[in-house]
């Protein structure tokens, strides 16, 4: 008998501290168990409730990090996927000089697809009971999304504006909307040269479609540069990474002065 089964055969309740990442796994995905987060700020202590059933809508194997990485996190840095992951893992690190990285500084996290439809980042006061409250996962977030946009003042997704409303409601929280219409579009044709063996490939546009789309007017840039209709989104992160440097990608659009909002804002985390 566990100590879950045994609570509840007793009807009593039972008290863990621990920093257990086994216990906070195992205690993350029951119906009958409340995890209470504990910060000190060095001269008072304060509880934050993460959500008594946290996987009651099924959405932690879709976060790509364990429940125990993401609660026990200085921050979490949302990302779409997994090969924004792997951009914003290199660009932290170049930017920082190496000073921070994932799993030790800070924890990346997915909120897209669907499960986007069924999360919210939101105050408790403000949430909605039906939604799983990704900010009582941990109060720390950076979030960054794809603009998409396909001109300067073309309109953001109804999902991003939703994203973007409740970020900027949130104290010492960041949003990056994305000023290219995909993270994809800030790498340099230098960089994709170098990954994948081509020569002549100019850098991207801004608001040029990377990857080919259905209802798309003109043909994408993997289609007119590198004669292609499909490319691997996480086999090109990986090939492309190696490569970047800050030099390189400083004068990528919005590149310098994001990545100067997001390392400050994990350099605060970890101060």
């Amino acid at each position: 008998m566990n100590i879950e089964e045994y609570a509840t055969n007793e009807k009593t309740h039972i008290f863990l501290t621990t920093h257990s990442s086994t216990a906070l796994d195992f205690f993350s995905v029951s119906k009958n168990a409340q995890i209470i987060h504990v910060l000190h700020d060095g001269e008072s202590a304060r509880t934050i409730p993460i959500s008594a059933h946290f996987d009651r809508l099924g959405v932690v194997s879709e976060l790509g990090a364990k429940p125990s990485d993401l609660l026990q996190a200085n921050g979490i840095v949302w990302v779409e996927g997994p090969s924004d992951r792997i951009y914003l893992n290199r660009w932290i690190d170049l930017y920082s000089d190496g000073r921070f990285q994932e799993g030790r500084d800070y924890q990346c996290a997915f909120y897209g697809g669907s499960l986007l439809a069924r999360t919210q980042f939101k105050a408790p006061e403000e949430a909605e009971t039906d939604l799983v409250n990704l900010l009582q996962v941990n109060p720390n977030i950076i979030v960054v999304c794809d603009g998409d946009r396909t001109a300067k003042d073309s309109d953001i997704k109804g999902r991003v504006k939703r994203i973007n409303r409740e970020v900027k409601k949130i104290p010492d929280a960041h949003i990056w909307i994305t000023s290219a219409k995909e993270i994809e579009n800030y790498i340099p044709g230098s960089v994709l040269e170098k990954a994948l063996d081509r020569s002549g490939l100019r850098d991207p546009e801004q608001y040029e479609n990377f990857f080919p789309r259905k209802k798309a007017c003109s043909k994408s840039y993997i289609e007119t540069n590198l004669n292609r209709r499909n490319v691997d989104k996480i086999d090109l992160a990986r090939l492309s990474v190696p490569h970047m440097t800050n030099d390189i990608m400083a004068d990528r659009f919005d590149w310098e002065e994001q990545m100067k909002e997001i390392v400050d804002l994990i350099k605060s985390w970890n101060s």
